[in-house]
């Protein structure tokens, strides 16, 4: 920052008496009167850098309330990144937001990319794109088609701690820990599966998969095991590097992913099977399940009748790889679509909603349903090969699962430090109902606005259970090396899960890889945890 720049904001801050001149020194001006404090939600983290993905951690913090816009709503965000420095915004400092959705060029705003990455830049309208540009000299800004602002910074509240980053020592601290390979933290810069397709489900380690195989390609496998599949992009990438992989999710609709991409190895949806999915069939007597129960809460009434017309044509493919790659190209669709790319709310109004859409992914969400299911289902139809061995995919609760392999990979759901856990089936009970859509009315709870899933108590939600539930899978696959993912603010704690791991396995090996979570202000990395014998 230049001398002139300093100058600048010194004079602004004596301005609003924030700041006294003293010979050759500058002191913190007193009130006078005492501020009124007011509680305001803290949202988490915002990168400041590049844009990283959101996952929301609610807390509150008290702020001043003349550092509040006199009408709106507010919240906060604590800043982790350098790129807005001349701007006077620095690492560690929190924000404080007023929530609009559009700003004026060179405004400094909390932008929302592919539903699902923020970040904190200045921005600029340009010819068919926007630029976010940083205020720092030594980034370059970066580009895109489309983005929603979520909100408009209005003020700083000033972080004088320098203890923002984790320290790569935090993992060793427990020294009955044997063979512990410590690695400095890296940043996650992005890794792609070579012909995985695109996908915004929560939670996917797609963008990990290589730092994965390069911390396991040396251990001595052919058969592995993807205990909680999700995506598939572990399997996958397992399947790539020529392991036989056994995938395997409780929810229906992954294990469908399962089977379209890590069990199929040559078959492909043609033209003729794209055609009989997307017609109207004169012979078919359609039903109206989805219009009549989610009526205004995800899509319009004539997305609603798409998808239930397509629904049923996608249960009449005989072909079961062929119905799986439908069912896939359909769930990325109806994610694609939805804001934040979840169905935990009902929030079709922030489509509907007579504003003008100078920022947003309106495009997104508003290209036709069959557009999308073509795109996805062009991808999906590139990523299938054939690596030689017979691969296969499971729909079994990880407790019952009973195949031999060599490698178990575990990557269950997440519960927070705060007791906060991951809730997959109310993130995604409409793509779970979509493929089972003669049974689903048994399972909706008409009692929930946004139409979700019966409640069904999961172990791997509850913060009293999770401890016995990860003792219990190590102890089923004690015999197996194993290799599970994490992350550093979990419970149980990564001391835990050590201790745990010691009871059945000898050697421990711990990775870990600095990660960003947007909106999560805890200091959070991945772990992997390799136990062999």
């Amino acid at each position: 920052m230049v001398k002139s720049t300093v100058h600048q904001h010194i004079e602004i801050l004596k301005e609003k008496g924030v700041l006294n001149n003293q010979t050759r020194a500058i002191e913190i001006a007193k009130n006078k009167k005492p501020s009124i404090l007011v509680n305001i939600p803290l949202l988490g983290t915002i990168a400041a850098g590049e844009p990283i993905e959101a996952i929301e951690d609610k807390e509150t913090i008290e702020v001043p309330k003349s550092q509040l816009s006199k009408s709106g709503e507010h919240f906060a965000l604590r800043v982790r990144g350098d790129s807005m420095i001349d701007e006077g915004i620095f690492d560690g400092d929190i924000v404080v937001i007023r929530k609009q959705p559009d700003a004026e060029n060179g405004e400094t705003v909390v932008a929302l990319i592919n539903d699902n990455e923020v970040t904190l830049k200045k921005i600029y309208k340009e010819k068919g794109r926007f630029r976010l540009q940083p205020a720092n000299p030594s980034l370059k800004p970066f580009f895109t088609k489309e983005l929603i602002v979520q909100g408009k910074v209005i003020s700083i509240i000033r972080n004088y701690e320098n203890n923002i980053y984790i320290s790569s020592e935090l993992l060793a601290s427990s020294g009955e820990i044997k063979n512990i390979y410590k690695e400095p933290l890296t940043l996650f810069r992005g890794e792609d599966i070579s012909k995985f397709p695109s996908t915004r489900f929560q939670g996917s380690k797609t963008k990990l998969v290589n730092w994965i195989w390069d911390n396991t390609k040396n251990l001595e496998f052919e058969t592995m095991v993807d205990l909680f599949g999700g995506t598939g992009s572990v399997g996958y990438m397992f399947k790539q590097k020529g392991k036989r992989v056994f995938y395997n999710d409780y929810l229906k609709f992954n294990y469908l992913t399962g089977v379209a991409l890590i069990e199929n190895s040559d078959t492909k949806l043609t033209d003729d099977d794209l055609g009989f999915i997307l017609a109207k069939h004169k012979n078919v007597k359609y039903p109206d399940f989805i219009q009549r129960t989610f009526k205004n809460i995800y899509y319009t009434d004539e997305e609603n009748r798409w998808l239930d017309i397509v629904s049923t044509n996608i249960g009449k493919v005989k072909d079961k790889y062929k119905q799986a790659l439908a069912y896939f190209s359909l769930f990325q669709s109806c994610i694609i679509k939805r804001p934040y790319n979840l169905f935990h709310r009902k929030n079709l109004y922030i489509r509907k909603a007579n504003v003008e859409r100078s920022f947003g992914n309106k495009t997104t969400w508003d290209k036709p349903f069959r557009e999308h299911f073509l795109n996805f289902a062009k991808e999906v139809n590139e990523a299938i090969f054939d690596n030689g061995k017979k691969n296969i995919a499971l729909n079994q609760d990880a407790f019952d699962f009973n195949r031999k392999a060599d490698l178990i990979y575990i990557d269950t759901p997440y519960i927070s430090n705060r007791g906060i856990g991951v809730d997959y089936i109310d993130f995604y009970h409409f793509l779970e109902g979509l493929c089972d859509y003669n049974n689903w009315i048994n399972h909706v709870d008409y009692d929930s606005k946004h139409r979700k899933f019966k409640n069904k108590k999961s172990i791997w939600t509850d913060r009293n259970l999770i401890y016995n539930a990860f003792n219990k899978i190590f102890e089923k696959f004690q015999n197996n090396t194993l290799v599970i993912s994490y992350r550093s603010d979990g419970i149980p704690s990564v001391e835990e899960i050590v201790s745990l791991l010691k009871k059945y396995k000898k050697n421990i090996s711990i990775k870990q890889r600095a990660y960003k979570y947007a909106l999560n202000h805890h200091k959070t990395y991945e772990v992997l945890f390799i136990a062999t014998d």
